[in-house]
Order: structure tokens, then sequence, then C-alpha cells
């Protein structure tokens, strides 16, 4: 099992940028453990000007783009095996693909980038090792120790150029200009610091006032700060940057110089609390006291108390230390003593130490137990009994006058109690009320972006937010009314915007045909005319007619999966294939060679061949001409999962999760119709129109369009008002659907 060490503390700062006029943002990958272990952290700082929504494609796609070409190339998973294989090859390679893929993006898709109001880094920290590529005017700052202080510099202006090959110093002149044109590498000293920051951030924060943050805070708290330090000057400058703290060699003891660390930062950390507890002295009601100060007052008298026993404990003496007193020689050291281990390497940072600690017995144990002892006599009823008869013995040799004193002193006390009470679950109640508010204001920024991804048609951008959102809105309390009442209104503006993303329409439906006692079970859209069928019959319906003309099949039982080839339905019977011509009215077996019906899952004609979906066989069987059977598929699909096929020069397969497979010169090819959302679980019909794809389930009332070009979702109708639709029909020119529910035919009309 691999082992992640945690080379680096990463934090990044992201201040003002919904003020700047154009995209400000900082990505820091998170990847795997594996993918971490392997290749580490890419990361990107980038204010891009312009349009902040041309700037937010632009740094999208870099994202993308940058972590697709670095944590995929199978180069990572052979470093260890192939001699001389840095991870500095592998990022430059990554850039290299990522300055090319960002040029065809930019040209495809028309934008353009100012440089003169542009600056981007990106790079990768993999354990110490850092490795960056700068366009613009962003700073790279090393902060590192130097005897007993911390210096600042800038690594760009110290860094030496690499010498050039012969090759790339004969070419210089004919490459084109890229925007991240060199690559900076180097090692971070440890417990040094590494901060990528936009240009504004070192002019309106010193670097004194940096090195004092960044090596007294973690990182995170040190990104806090600085926020918290530029929010006070009152600009709208954005602020942007990237904190990165070497901290190789860590295990479960800290080292020296991480104690020299946190105890520097302890002052700051003081200042801090005493700055909260004025804070709260000015906020607390006049005559409250609150529970902070009186646990500061009990420690303080629990000191007191204890003096005294740990003064009458040194006339004791253990034998041993009589032994060395009478000696004159040393007791052994009681708190332990430390002992440094030899580094492994010259150049390791790891510190290794142990400490032996020597067991004490004290006076602490001792009282422990009698405490124990004693506090076993609260669960006895004659200490209880006791205590009441001295209680009662004490107030009555009181005169009347302490008496009432007493009863007075009582009364304060439970006025007092009463108020600690009342005062922290008011502050309890504001608390809950102010993390409610914070859910709500991250719910509603959420829906915010959803509408900004919806705006551009990024439905895949929009979907990912809205999970994020979804999983907020579960963690909101609806205990009171106002807080449902707010629940439900986030709910129903998520709902709608889900079904944005997923396409979904609602449509009415009007009811055209009353087919009642007909027995129809299954609707063809036919040259205008709407045929169902069911039983041995089968019936021509014109739309919004009562009229109905049957026509009888002479020995049918069951017809069904009815197949429109241009001329003719073609019906799946029991055992055998009957076809009905539209015009001549003419019923007729299609006698086939060879078929056996209980393979067909499915089956379509095309061109006078049928076509046979046999998903336990995971073959499409072609009947030529109705007779000379033959493998139409000439590779290994899985079709397990099939449910129905249309041809139309190529061949489509329905999945039951209302994907589409699409097969072309027997073999199957690339095609975006994917898994619809919400998931389907049984899609049945597939209907292969001239423009679109046509895929229905019966049970959850929905009729998904395709576009039959690239299979990319246009609209999902859904017919709430129908009970249980059994089948639809589609009049693809006339742009309207009609299911048959029950024992009528309904229409919906199609605005695709």
């Amino acid at each position: 099992m691999a082992i992640l060490l945690m080379y680096n503390k990463i934090a990044s700062i992201i201040l003002n940028s919904a003020k700047a006029a154009g995209l400000s943002d900082v990505y820091v990958a998170q990847p795997d453990s594996l993918k971490e272990n392997l290749a580490g952290k890419i990361f990107v700082l980038a204010e891009i000007g312009g349009k902040k929504n041309e700037g937010r494609k632009i740094f999208d796609f870099l994202v993308s783009s940058l972590d697709d070409n670095y944590y995929n190339d199978e180069k990572i998973l052979f470093r260890g095996k192939i001699e001389g294989l840095k991870i500095e090859n592998i990022f430059e390679a990554a850039i290299a693909k990522t300055n090319k893929n960002l040029a065809d993006f930019l040209t495809g898709e028309k934008l353009h980038i100012n440089p003169a109001a542009t600056n981007i880094t990106i790079g990768v920290i993999y354990e110490n090792k850092l490795h960056f590529a700068n366009f613009g005017r962003n700073r790279a700052l090393l902060i590192y120790r130097h005897g007993e202080n911390y210096e600042m510099i800038n690594v760009e202006a110290n860094a030496a150029e690499a010498p050039e090959s012969g090759e790339e110093a004969e070419a210089g002149t004919a490459k084109a200009t890229k925007l991240f044109s060199s690559v900076i590498s180097g090692e971070v000293p440890f417990g040094s610091y590494f901060v990528f920051a936009s240009e504004a951030l070192p002019e309106y924060l010193s670097g004194k006032e940096m090195i004092s943050i960044l090596t007294k805070l973690p990182p995170i708290t040190a990104a806090e700060q600085i926020k918290n330090v530029l929010l006070k000057m009152n600009t709208y400058v954005p602020f942007l940057g990237i904190i990165i703290k070497n901290t190789a060699g860590l295990s479960g003891l800290e080292t020296r110089e991480e104690l020299a660390e946190s105890l520097s930062a302890r002052p700051a950390a003081s200042s801090l609390n005493y700055t909260e507890e004025k804070t709260e002295e000015m906020l607390a009601p006049a005559g409250l006291i609150s529970f902070s100060k009186i646990w500061r007052q009990l420690k303080e008298w629990g000191g007191k108390l204890t003096r005294p026993i740990k003064a009458e404990r040194k006339r004791y003496l253990r034998p041993e230390e009589k032994d060395n007193k009478e000696n004159k020689t040393q007791p052994p050291l009681d708190l332990g003593q430390i002992k440094s281990l030899n580094l492994a390497r010259a150049d390791s940072f790891l510190i290794k130490e142990k400490i032996f600690f020597k067991k004490k017995p004290g006076w602490l144990g001792a009282a422990g137990k009698r405490l124990a002892q004693q506090a076993l006599n609260i669960f006895s009823p004659e200490a209880w009994s006791g205590l009441v008869r001295y209680w009662r013995a004490w107030l009555k040799d009181l005169n009347p006058r302490n008496r009432w004193l007493f009863s007075a002193l009582g009364l304060v006390v439970l006025i007092f109690i009463g108020s600690l009470v009342y005062t922290n679950w008011q502050h309890g109640r504001q608390a809950i009320r102010a993390e409610f508010t914070s859910l709500v204001s991250a719910i509603e920024e959420k829906e915010n972006d959803i509408d900004a991804h919806l705006l551009y048609n990024d439905e895949a951008g929009a979907g990912r937010i809205l999970a994020e959102a979804q999983a907020l809105i579960a963690s909101l309390p609806q205990k009171t009314k106002e807080q449902k009442e707010t629940y439900q209104r986030l709910d129903e503006k998520l709902a709608v915007m889900s079904a944005k993303i997923q396409k979904i329409v609602k449509v009415p439906a009007s009811q055209v045909n009353d087919l009642s006692g007909l027995g129809a079970v299954n609707l063809v859209y036919a040259a205008g005319k709407i045929y169902a069928a069911g039983g041995a019959s089968v019936y021509e319906l014109a739309p919004g007619q009562a009229s109905s003309t049957k026509i009888s099949v002479n020995g049918a039982t069951d017809l069904k999966n009815p197949i429109f080839d241009g001329t003719a339905i073609y019906y799946q019977d029991a055992n055998r294939v009957v076809r009905f011509n539209i015009k001549t009215k003419a019923v007729s077996p299609v006698n086939i060679t060879g078929l056996d019906q209980s393979q067909v899952s499915d089956f379509d004609v095309f061109s006078g061949n049928l076509y046979v979906l046999a998903k336990t066989q995971n073959q499409i069987h072609k009947y030529n001409k109705f007779t000379t059977k033959s493998d139409w598929l000439k590779e290994t699909v899985d079709l397990s999962q099939a449910a129905a096929l249309g041809i139309d020069g190529s061949i489509y397969v329905l999945n039951v999760d209302g994907s589409v497979m699409k097969f072309y010169l027997n073999k199957k090819t690339d095609y975006a119709a994917g898994a619809l959302s919400p998931a389907m679980a049984s899609a049945n019909k597939l209907i292969v129109g001239d423009d679109y794809l046509y895929v229905f389930e019966a049970a959850s009332k929905r009729l998904a369009v395709l576009a039959k070009q690239d299979g990319h979702l246009i609209n999902q109708y859904v017919v709430d008002s129908l009970d249980k639709p059994k089948d639809v029909a589609v009049d693809e020119e006339g742009k309207a659907a009609y299911f048959l529910s029950g024992e009528a035919v309904y229409k919906v009309s199609l605005n695709q």
C-alpha cells in the first residue's frame, strides 16, 4: 500500500475578485492520493483582462487542459522505471501541449488575450521540488531563514538562465510566440515559504509584514490574516496569492524548527485572545458574568488550594530520596531526557528525536483515589439525609434577621443563575441564526453561478454547481417556520434550475381519439394517420376524428412492436412477422427462414432486409430479403442492456438507461448519446426520425429528443397529466407526439 508523505502545506488568497474588470482566480488541484504521491499538485494563478465571461472560459479551459495533460500523462506511472525521467520533464511536456491546446481554443472560440492586462502563473510542487512558468507580471517570492531572521527574494530576478542546446538556439527565432515560453525549476528549502502573488499584493503589503505573518502562522491561517489586513485598506484592487510551505521531514514529533515557530507565534495568539476577551467584556450585558470569567476565577482558586498540598508534600521523602540526601548525591532527573539521533544523510531534512520519561509516583494519584472514594458518597442515601439534617440545624440556629438575609442571598443566586442560562441561550440562538444565514448566502451564491453557466449554455458546469448547492441545502435546519419557508423557497428555485439543466419540459396533453373497447396496446404514425393495434386487429385513425377503420389479421394473437418502413407496417406476432400494407390494407405473413422468436428483443426493416436484435447473443442478425441469415456485427459488443433498435443506414441501439449506441459498417462508432438525467431505468422504445432520435420510457412518462447527428440532448418532454402511458408515435414533420394512455390517444406539441 502506498503511503502519501505530506511535503507541503498550500493555501490560496482570493480577495476582491468580483470587483475586478476582468477575471481573477486561483486554482489548486486536489488529486487523489495516488496521483499526488506520484506527481504532486498543480496550481494556476491568473488575472485575465477583458470581459469577465470570456476570461472565465479561458481560465476554465486552461485549468482543464493542464490537469488533463499532466495527470493523464502515462509517463507518470513509469517514472520510477525509466531512468532519467523526472517530474520537470513531464511538466514541460504538459506545458507544451497546453500551449497548443490553448492556441487552438482561442482560435476556435474567436477569443483574444490582451498581454498587457493578463498575468498567469502555472506550476507544480512535488516533494520539495518546484517548477513553474510565468506570463505577465505575477511575483514569485521565496522567504527563507538566514541566520536568526528570514529574508525574501524575487526568484525570477535571481534565476539563472539554462544554456540552450544548439538546435534550440538556431530555431529560437523561428518558433512562434507561446503563452508559457520558459520553466523555472528549483528546490524549496526546508522550513521556507514560497509565495506566488499578483502584482498588487506585494505593493499593498510590505515584505516585513508578509514575513511576520507567514513565519508565525500556518499557511491557511496566514492567508486569512493577510485578507484581514488588506480589507482594512478599504481598496477595491483584486489580490491573488498562493502560499506554499515546505514541511518535508515532519513526522509525528515536532522538529526543533517547528517548535521554535510555534513558540514565536504565541505572542500573536496571546494578543488575539486578549482582544477577544476585551470585546466580550464590552458586549456582555451589565450585571451578568460569563462562564469564561467564572472558569478563570475557579482556576485561580484551584491554584491557591493546591499550594499547601505541594508545600506539605515537600516534608516527606521517598526512600531513594533519603539515600541520596544522606549520600549528598543528586536525585535522578524527573522530567526525562532528550536524545537526538544521528541523521541518516547529510542532506536529509528529517530530524528524529526520542524522549524517555521516568515514571514518577506522586500525590496526584493518591488524591484522585481519595476523590473517587468521596464521589461514591453522592449515591448514598445516608449521605444525603445527613446533609439535609445539617442544613436544617444550621438554619434553625440563625436569628430571624440572618435568616432573611440568607433567603435574599438565595434569591439573588437564583436570579444570577437564571440570567447566565438565559444569556448563554441567547448566544446559542444567535450562533445558530448566523450559521443558517451563512448557509443561505452560500446557496444563493451557487444559484447565481448556475444562472451564469446556463447563460452560456454550459450545462455540464451548471450541473456540477447544482450538485454542490443540493449538498448545502440538505444541511439546512428546518426547525422553525422561518427556516422551513426559506428551505422551501431555495429548494423550489433549485428544482427549476435542475429542470433547465436537464432540459425537462412539462407539457399538457389533449385527447384526440377515443379507443374505448378496442384493446389497442401500441401506436405507429404513418403517412399522416395513426395506426393502433392490439390482439388480432389494426385500427386506422385520423387525429382528431372519432371514427376508425378496423383491419382484422387472420390467425393473429398479439400484434406488437410496430415498424414502419415507408410503405408497410411490420408487426411481431407470436412466432411470426406480419406485414400490413397501408395503401392496399392487405395483411400477409412474412416467411423468415430460421427465425427464432425467443431470441428477438426487437427488430427493424430497412431496404427490404430484416434486422433482429438478439441481446442474449450480443449480436444483430441480418436476414437478407427475409431469407438468408448472417451476423451483422463484426466485433464484440455488450448488448445485455439493449432494449430497442432503429435503422436509417446506420443502426441505433437503445439501452434501458436511455443511452444510445450507434453502429456503422458493422462496427460501433463514437456517439455522445450518454445516459439521461434524471436516470432512466426502463427505456423501452426508440424512434429514428429524419433529424432526431426519440427515446420513450413509459414509467417516467418521458419522451427525450436527441439530435441524430451527434446524440446531444435537445429536450425531455414529461406528460404528468397522463395516468399510465403505454406507447408513443411521433409526427416529426408536424412536430407532435401521440401518446396511448388507457383507451385514448393524446397529442403533445414538440418545440425543439
